[in-house]
């Protein structure tokens, strides 16, 4: 087994891994032993890594696990196409069946579906879907780390050209990275209500979320966006606010540890994944747990 990766996403990769057992290797890919990301570099040195160091044990399977990003989305279909391998996107669990056989789950038609993939063939590049083991994997030892070096001779195929790097004017919001999160819906009501949320966010020390309807009708910039189309998050606590609970932004949210939800819509589709629901105006309870949160911190 073959895990790679670096940033967001890569203790789901280990946890995945663990659940297929077998000898794991963990590859950290990064800019400064690689150069400037790019699709074909990327590809091209697992590809070395991994032909150098496979024992073609042809009963053997070998996974190449990675966070399921932007990044490895472009570049892992075509690692899959240089090794020969079967190519999954988005998995959220991994098994090995009673025949040593890999199988993986994954969602399909906007997560109204989920299917049970048995790859054909031997080597398979998977990339890990973000929140789907919960992060909870330990952290791999420094020595046990394999840093991928670039190939000596990926000159002959530069395929861009970095013409310069500007900071993302985000104010700081980091979404992917933060273990409490409190998400602003529709159910807000307004762009000068969404700051029942913002203040229960301060209270909480929580980044502050958004629902697409929220980003769509201009009440918060599109950084803080949760969702398939926004930022795949899985934080210890996700706290949402009259959210309804589109597919599309359950996708992004589902894995996180604990889930409350606060919507006076009982049938909101928010509550078929929440751990914790109160069905109530969050006009009404929202202030009144950022008033005790901040009593707390006071006292």
């Amino acid at each position: 087994m073959e895990g790679a990766g670096g940033g967001p996403g890569t203790q789901e990769v280990r946890a995945c891994g663990r659940a297929l057992g077998g000898n794991c290797r963990v590859a950290l890919l990064d800019e400064e032993h690689l150069g400037p990301y790019a699709p074909g570099l990327y590809a091209e040195a697992l590809r070395a890594l991994i032909t150098d160091g496979d024992g073609e044990d042809p009963a053997a399977p070998l996974v190449v696990l990675l966070p399921h990003t932007y990044q490895s989305a472009e570049y892992a279909p075509r690692l899959a196409v240089r090794l020969d391998a079967a190519y999954i996107a988005s998995v959220s669990a991994a098994t090995i069946d009673d025949a040593g056989r890999v199988r993986f789950r994954r969602s399909i038609l906007q997560a109204r579906l989920r299917a049970e993939v048995r790859p054909r063939k031997r080597t398979v590049v998977a990339t890990v879907q973000i929140g789907a083991f919960g992060g909870t994997d330990p952290a791999a030892s420094p020595d046990a780390v394999v840093k991928v070096g670039r190939p000596a001779d990926i000159e002959e195929h530069e395929e861009r050209e970095v013409l310069g790097r500007e900071a993302a004017g985000g104010g700081g919001v980091d979404l992917a990275g933060a273990e409490r999160i409190v998400t602003a819906g529709r159910g807000v009501g307004g762009s000068d209500e969404v700051s029942v949320a913002a203040e229960l966010a301060v209270a909480l020390d929580a980044e502050l979320g958004a629902s697409r309807p929220v980003v769509d009708n201009g009440w918060l910039p599109r950084e803080h966006q949760v969702g398939s189309s926004g930022h795949i998050v899985a934080p210890n606590l996700y706290l949402a606010l009259g959210v309804s609970g589109s597919i599309q932004h359950l996708m992004g949210m589902s894995g996180s540890r604990i889930i409350v939800a606060i919507n006076k819509d009982p049938e909101a589709p928010i509550f078929s994944v929440a751990h914790y629901g109160i069905v109530a105006d969050l006009h009404e309870v929202a202030p009144v747990l950022t008033r005790l949160l901040e009593a707390r911190r006071s006292s």
